[in-house]
């Protein structure tokens, strides 16, 4: 029973790291800022231009934004304008059922 148990635990680990991997920014390259529900298209617009990127597309609301920053502490500027969660693009685009 408790290889069982660890077998299951051990599993779950492994597909949490798997998503976190696939799910980290890379430098350089689009990413998916989530801000609070209820944000205004103009306010996630500030929030990238403060934190230096170039807005790419919103997703279904504006609190979804796909932006593209060049500087290597892009991420840590979309923490400090409000974002929520800043994860690869490629890995939101699949969510949002859009390629």
């Amino acid at each position: 029973m408790r290889e069982i148990i660890f077998g299951a635990f051990f599993s779950l680990f492994v597909a949490i790291a798997a998503f976190l991997v696939a799910a980290w920014p890379i430098p350089g390259r689009p990413v998916a800022s989530f801000f609070p529900t209820g944000i205004s298209a103009a306010e996630a617009s500030a929030a990238i231009g403060r934190s230096g990127g170039s807005l790419l597309e919103f997703g279904d609301t504006p609190s979804l934004v796909i932006s593209i920053g060049q500087q290597p502490d892009y991420v840590a500027e979309l923490y400090r304008s409000g974002a929520w969660l800043v994860a690869n693009a490629a890995l939101a685009r699949l969510c949002m059922g859009r390629s």
